[in-house]
């Protein structure tokens, strides 16, 4: 009689990760569970050993089909109603909802990078730019901003008392690469030497000169991997060929995210240009305004009564703030305007024996909508602000219309949500209320019998919605409070 053949390692590893599945279930379920799933792998095992078809890929196989053995478990520890009824009562809590706008806000954050265009506006973001000045031409006929003539940034420098330096600049994407390596696209800044002494900047590698190339620190990580002796290697930009002579350190910031690659010289050849200045302290925009239009005349450029548009740098990167606060004003006041907000019971409220409730439902309130307008705000930056955006007038996606109408939808829908959600809650546990009951009939309308009654699952109180609200009444939803004596009917929930 031939001896038994012994029994693979697989499915003893598949035993084993049976029994651990069968934890998540009650005792007095598990040995029916686990001779259920059992008696499906010995059968699956001995036809593959019967028909010549077990190997090292087939236990392999098995392994893995039973790993669904958690799945079916925690399927059937869903199931059980007391889970049901502790998942029902997280999904009303307040910790859920504040949970839900944490995660989404979270999730805004990975997606963002890390919120990088909110990281601008961080007060140590942007070191040393406190005085620059971005300046461009807005004609009161035509409608569109544009660029100024290239040669004014001299002047300007050269004659204005009231500017340590000015700087005109012009961008484009083109291919970089170095000799030997494969090109890739980056943003292409061409400008004059005294661009860095206007941003308030020196290399850290190397030097600045004339028709030459200063690499920023991302673009000397990714392309050149940190190499101390990339100064003085040639670069090739587009189909021309230039010399590195420098390397800006981590901390400058220009007015893109985008790594970018500089292309210094004496004279830029477009017309048109971006003009950047560093004022002097203490120098206010209208001063400097009819200063530099003072001396745009004398080189026979001509501009009328604002034509000329200064913005400090600083308060473009903020204009998105001052958006959202707006937005966020207007969102009250509609809120307080259609909502028929009354402070008629404050006193009642702020009494020695409701006011721990109280400061719970102000507590509550302030910590969802402050959350909820905390993603609108920075989801929409991030969304308006990316990584390739420019800083300046209308390039700056986050310095027009669009951003502020999305901001004001955002904050007035967070606004209604925000007080909808606090009403359908109890005044006491701020659990969601639920099992809605009608009562009343259509026709007794009245007295504001008929209607919809929404329990709080803990015993705290009813709140009764009525069909139809009188328009008199400013406080259509009435809440009552139940007392210890019903308290008993609600035992079996906690």
């Amino acid at each position: 009689m031939p001896a038994e053949r012994k029994s693979p390692f697989a499915l003893a590893l598949c035993h084993a990760i049976v029994r651990a599945a069968a934890q998540l279930l009650p005792v007095a379920e598990q040995q029916e569970w686990k001779r259920e799933w059992f008696g499906e792998v010995w059968h699956r095992c001995q036809l593959l050993r019967h028909t010549g078809s077990w190997n090292t890929r087939e236990a392999l196989r098995l392994v893995r089909d039973c790993l669904g053995a958690f799945a079916d478990a925690g399927w059937h520890f869903a199931r059980r109603g007391q889970v049901q009824t502790r998942l029902h009562e997280w999904a009303r809590s307040p910790w859920m909802c504040l949970g839900v706008l944490a995660a989404l806000l979270t999730a805004a954050g990975a997606m963002s990078h890390g919120f990088a265009a909110m990281r601008q506006l961080l007060p140590n973001a942007r070191p040393n730019q406190a005085s620059l000045v971005s300046i461009w031409l807005h004609p009161g006929v035509g409608g569109r901003d544009k660029l100024l003539p290239s040669d004014l940034p001299p002047r300007w420098a050269k004659q204005s008392r009231l500017l340590e330096s000015a700087t005109g600049f012009t961008v484009r994407h083109d291919s970089v690469y170095a000799l030997g390596a494969s090109p890739r696209r980056s943003l292409v800044v061409t400008s004059d030497p005294a661009l860095f002494a206007t941003f308030g900047t020196t290399p850290e590698l190397g030097t600045v000169a004339s028709h030459s190339v200063v690499l920023t620190h991302d673009v000397w990580i990714s392309a050149f991997h940190r190499d101390a002796r990339v100064v003085g290697r040639r670069i090739v930009i587009g189909n021309r060929i230039y010399r590195v002579s420098g390397v800006l350190p981590a901390s400058f910031r220009f007015l893109s995210r985008e790594p970018a690659v500089f292309i210094t010289e004496n004279d830029l050849k477009d017309a048109l240009a971006m003009v950047v200045v560093r004022a002097k302290p203490g120098v206010s925009t209208q001063k400097l305004d009819r200063e530099l239009t003072r001396i745009a005349e004398d080189c026979c450029y001509y501009f009328y009564d604002s034509e000329l548009r200064l913005k400090p740098i600083t308060s473009a990167a903020f204009t998105p703030v001052r958006f959202f606060g707006v937005a966020v004003l207007i969102g009250v006041l509609m809120l307080a305007a259609v909502s028929r907000l009354r402070l008629r019971g404050w006193q009642a409220a702020w009494s020695r024996q409701r006011r721990p409730a109280t400061f719970r439902r102000i507590g509550f309130l302030a910590a969802k909508s402050g959350l909820a307008w905390a993603f609108v705000f920075l989801a929409g930056l991030e969304w308006s602000r990316p990584a390739s955006s420019m800083l300046f007038a209308s390039k700056d996606p986050a310095s027009g219309p669009l951003l502020i109408w999305l901001y004001i939808l955002g904050a007035m829908g967070v606004a209604f949500w925000s007080l909808a959600d606090q009403r359908a809650r109890c005044r006491v546990c701020l659990r969601l209320l639920c099992f809605p009951v009608r009562i009343g009939c259509p026709g007794c309308l009245l007295l504001d019998w008929s209607g919809t009654e929404l329990l709080c699952t803990e015993g705290h109180g009813v709140l009764h919605v009525p069909t139809l609200a009188a328009s008199w009444d400013d406080q259509p939803q009435q809440w009552i409070a139940m007392d210890e004596s019903w308290q008993g009917l609600f035992a079996h929930h906690r």
